[in-house]
């Protein structure tokens, strides 16, 4: 007798996507894989398992001093140097006064520092500057008839990051097959169970994988693992060390992640844990809204919350819990700059019944495919963690 479970979706080496079939059994329990799809404009297709992109930023218009700078100084410490270039000013927050780059690109004279001569176009500066102090970066201000600067462009960097091939098996016995307790919906049901698995397991890596490649050998088979949102946002994280959150606090998180461009707060989402769910539904009604239709556009339950940067879509993960130690984070996610890649050809997919025909007592399924996570301009994008 076969052990092939006579159903439509059952046949021997049937291939089933296991993310559209799973989001309709528990969307809420693979938030992040759901939001970065849907907001992240679907899964790319990339060609090799190290993806790379090209990346553009805006210069800054600000800095930040690194060491007083004593009246009629010629050079300032500054924490970005290559942010200045040659005869654009430079606005003294502390003084109200201002000064003028004196190279064509800042920290060529003395790495770490940017060369400067007054406002009047000679000698040093006419009013000190202490550390700590911010400077604003304006236009380049031209002589008559002078000679056009020295071309600059925005950044431009290549970026790049790693997909993981995941396998993982289940396993029933003809007998179990047979027999009454369990059963073809009895089984129906631990498959479906393995596809929520695999995708709460892939949302975990989509927040702690660190990215990176090994070799069994060397020279021999390579393994890769992804870049996850923590590691592209190490950079740009606020510890809240305990303290709770509150709407005023989310409100300046949230313009940190507009200061450099990007969306406002209609183009990012929210994305909560615990913590700051439980705070937020604490929260008066007028700061916190329903949306008809946000739900079904995400794919998860969607609320908006309302804040005096904008309106910002919030969604609650259950995998930002007490139980997985992730209680008190909460990420900003910039929608445009955040995006799962997969290599072409090997989407997240389950194999049914790939047992060798000889073999008779044994159903097996194969869980397998390709993910990883890209995320551009993370300064638009934050994460929040240890919120009490």
């Amino acid at each position: 007798m076969s052990t092939t479970l006579i159903t439509d979706i059952n046949q021997d080496d049937l291939e089933i996507s296991m993310e559209k079939f799973a989001r309709f059994l528990r969307p809420d329990k693979a938030v992040l894989d759901m939001l970065s799809r849907q907001i992240g404009k679907g899964i790319a297709n990339v060609g090799r398992m190290n993806t790379f992109w090209r990346e553009r930023a805006s210069m800054s218009l600000s800095d930040t001093v690194g060491a007083d700078a004593a009246l009629g100084a010629t050079s300032v410490k500054v924490a970005n140097p290559a942010n200045f270039h040659v005869d654009e000013m430079i606005f003294q927050t502390g003084s109200d006064d201002m000064c003028i780059v004196d190279e064509a690109e800042g920290g060529t004279a003395a790495a770490g520092y940017v060369k400067v001569r007054g406002k009047s176009g000679t000698g040093g500066i006419t009013s000190a500057i202490t550390s700590g102090e911010v400077l604003n970066i304006g236009p380049h201000v031209q002589y008559e008839g002078g000679v056009v600067p020295a071309a600059f462009s925005n950044k431009s960097v290549t970026k790049n990051t790693f997909l993981f091939q995941t396998d993982a098996t289940i396993n029933i016995t003809d007998i179990a097959n047979l027999e009454e307790q369990l059963g073809e919906e009895e089984i129906k049901k631990q498959r479906d169970d393995k596809y929520i698995e695999n995708l709460e397991r892939l949302n975990m890596a989509l927040y702690g994988a660190n990215g990176g490649r090994d070799v069994l050998s060397a020279g021999g088979a390579r393994r890769s693992t992804p870049t996850g949102l923590n590691e592209y946002l190490a950079t740009q994280t606020t510890d809240m060390d305990g303290a709770p959150i509150t709407l005023a606090t989310i409100g300046e998180i949230l313009r940190l992640t507009t200061i450099w461009g990007g969306n406002n707060a209609e183009g990012k989402v929210l994305l909560v844990g615990q913590n700051v769910n439980n705070a937020i539904t604490a929260m008066p009604s007028s700061a916190v809204r329903a949306v008809a239709g946000s739900g079904i556009k995400w794919g998860v339950k969607v609320k908006t919350l309302v804040t005096g940067y904008g309106d910002l879509d919030v969604a609650f993960d259950p995998a930002l819990s007490q139980e997985h130690g992730r209680a008190g984070d909460m990420y900003i996610l910039d929608k445009d700059c955040i995006q799962q890649v997969q290599l072409k050809g090997a989407p997240l997919k389950v194999v049914k019944n790939t047992q060798a025909k000889r073999d008779v007592h044994h159903i097996e399924d194969v869980y397998t495919g390709t993910r990883g996570l890209k995320m551009n301009r993370v300064e638009l994008s934050r994460r929040v963690k240890n919120v009490g």
